[in-house]
């Protein structure tokens, strides 16, 4: 199993819809600020690798709702790399509300990019690191 990263913080109340629950374009945002961070953590920074020529696009993103979150919930957000194969590199999300329920499950798959757009391998470096998160 690949070793997880929790991000805990609380839901905002602009992050709601009319209904009052989270609004399913904002889980987007968390997978984002979770893979930063567990990035971070390793020494692997974003901004870095974007100054060095390489950018990381969506290629695909799935969310499984199981449960909706609302405004002012402390709510833990657990992320993990599920598998860096030549070019694609996918992260796997798991949120839990305050009670510890389940709400939500999903994977984001990035691809490997140069600045022109076009599919190229990771740095050596950069594979190094996220193997140690396998």
């Amino acid at each position: 199993m690949s070793k997880i990263y929790e991000l805990k913080f609380k839901t905002r109340y602009a992050e709601t819809d009319q209904m009052g629950y989270i609004h399913h374009s904002i889980y987007a945002q968390y997978y984002e600020m979770g893979r930063i961070e567990l990035m971070n953590k390793i020494g692997i920074s974003y901004k870095q690798m974007e100054k060095d020529g390489y950018i990381l696009p969506v290629y695909t993103l799935f969310t499984k709702y199981f449960k909706p979150l609302t405004f002012d919930e402390l709510i833990t957000l657990k992320t993990y790399v599920k598998y860096l194969k030549g070019v694609r590199l996918a992260f796997g999300y798991e949120i839990f509300n305050e009670s510890g329920q389940k709400t939500t499950e999903g994977e984001v798959v990035l691809v490997f990019a140069g600045a022109d757009g076009k599919p190229i391998r990771p740095p050596q470096k950069f594979v190094d690191k996220i193997k140690s998160l396998l």
